[in-house]
């Protein structure tokens, strides 16, 4: 087991256990084939809870079902958000000579004084109306790109949102048939290359920091990009200078083998983006931004069992709070955007299209509310595939366990009787624990103190 900053990851030696865990003394392990994990007074409360928000879609043409702001402010809350991300396009502008004129967005506008949280703004989309607007890669078009974007942070200032420069240039250049997709940086001729993604971005932060110098920018929206070779190549060309953060999305639902549809692949993939990130930085760390992570629940099609879902998006919001370079993570997305239970764009919602709520809203809540009110984290993963993390808060702690999916259980035991041992959301009736036993569901051991505590596990199933 090895340990890195806040978070520990590590693939210890597999070794089977014989007797299952239970509470007490290690009565009920075996410590010939068990391996334990001991969590010491924690010597530093200086820990800051990573932003934890939610996709919304106000700002676009299409309703999408976002109708009624007080139950959507209502919805965040449920889910323990401090942000939600949307979207000011380009196309909600009109450019007569007098300067850009918001046309449409009426509801984000609506939505913005009354949500009480950050805004994570997205500007950017392709612009069809204007000439060379798809998307603004030639000189007169990225010109009324950068009024329109000194014109949005003008309207929107006053509520202090984090700007987010485009949205997946490197997939879809916004009209059109999709094209296939781009391996690595791209050619110049393609105009999802990450060199006129990088222009583009660099007047876009230069605009808003002319507008307002002290606003938080995000640049990247990295979509689906193998190897982080378009992410590595916008860094390596300076698209950072003057920004805030590089942002990306993770999702990994269709992915070929089952057990890589999880929280635990996306933090892979996220430590390894930063230590490629490292060696084109020269050892300096990249402030990360997931702007977009989530797992659909339509029928097939690359669809999660409800359960299976809302367990992964406990886990990754566990998993990331433990990363210090992670500084926010959106969940795509609030709520299904159409009744189809079929079609996976439409289903990656934690409330469904009728507003109610799927599982991952009382498991996402529940992990959000563990780690806004800790003052110290770490997860370490003293087996593989098995994960234990310790909350403090105050003068108490929560040890957390899981295993990374359902095919992986073990045994444990822990060194202190806990005030309370449950599974999470187990008083809403979505989860059970098992006495001494692990699983994907998290399970919450409350201790009234911090001292030390050391669980020991056993019996690792896969």
């Amino acid at each position: 087991m090895k340990t890195t900053g806040q978070k520990a990851f590590g693939k210890a030696a597999f070794r089977t256990a014989l007797l299952s865990a239970c509470f007490g003394v290690f009565a009920c392990a075996s410590s010939a084939s068990a391996q334990s994990v001991t969590f010491e007074k924690p010597a530093n409360k200086d820990f800051v809870a990573p932003i934890i928000g939610a996709n919304t879609h106000f700002g676009t043409v299409r309703v999408l079902g976002y109708k009624d702001a007080h139950k959507v402010r209502d919805q965040l809350t449920q889910i323990g958000a401090t942000s939600y991300r949307d979207y000011m396009p380009w196309q909600s502008f009109n450019f007569p000579p007098s300067g850009p004129v918001l046309a449409k967005s009426g509801r984000l506008m609506n939505f913005l004084p009354q949500a009480g949280i950050t805004p994570m703004i997205n500007l950017g989309l392709a612009n069809s109306g204007v000439k060379g607007g798809v998307p603004p890669i030639s000189d007169s078009a990225l010109e009324l790109f950068e009024d329109y974007v000194g014109k949005a942070v003008e309207l929107t200032q006053t509520y202090d949102p984090i700007y987010e420069i485009w949205n997946e240039w490197n997939m879809y250049i916004g009209t059109g048939k999709p094209q296939p997709r781009i391996m690595g940086e791209g050619s110049k001729n393609d105009p999802r290359s990450a060199s006129h993604y990088v222009r583009v971005a660099k007047v876009a932060v230069e605009k808003i920091r002319r507008v307002n110098p002290k606003a938080k920018i995000v640049v990247g929206a990295v979509g689906d990009d193998e190897d982080w070779g378009w992410a590595k190549a916008i860094v390596r060309d300076g698209v950072m200078d003057g920004a805030d953060g590089l942002s990306v999305h993770l999702y990994n639902q269709c992915s070929a083998n089952p057990h890589d549809r999880t929280a635990e692949e996306m933090i892979e993939r996220v430590e390894k983006l930063q230590a490629d990130l490292k060696q084109v930085r020269g050892g300096t760390e990249t402030p990360l931004y997931i702007t977009e992570f989530g797992w659909p629940t339509s029928r097939g099609n690359c669809g999660m069992p409800l359960n299976t879902s809302a367990y992964n998006f406990a886990q990754f919001i566990l998993h990331s709070s433990a990363i210090p370079y992670i500084k926010g993570v959106w969940m795509h997305e609030l709520k299904n955007i159409s009744p189809d239970p079929v079609e996976r764009e439409s289903n990656y919602g934690l409330f469904s299209y009728e507003d109610e709520p799927k599982p991952a809203v009382c498991f996402m809540g529940a992990a959000a509310e563990l780690v806004k009110s800790a003052d110290s984290v770490e997860i370490r993963e003293p087996k593989p595939d098995v994960f234990v993390a310790r909350l403090s808060t105050g003068e108490g702690q929560k040890i957390v366990m899981w295993t990374k999916g359902d095919w992986v259980k073990a045994g444990y035991a822990s060194s202190t009787q806990p005030v309370k041992a449950e599974a999470m959301c187990e008083a809403q009736g979505l989860a059970k624990a098992e006495p001494g036993r692990i699983g994907p569901a998290p399970v919450v051991l409350d201790f009234s103190t911090q001292d030390a505590v050391t669980i020991e596990l056993s019996e690792v199933q896969k």
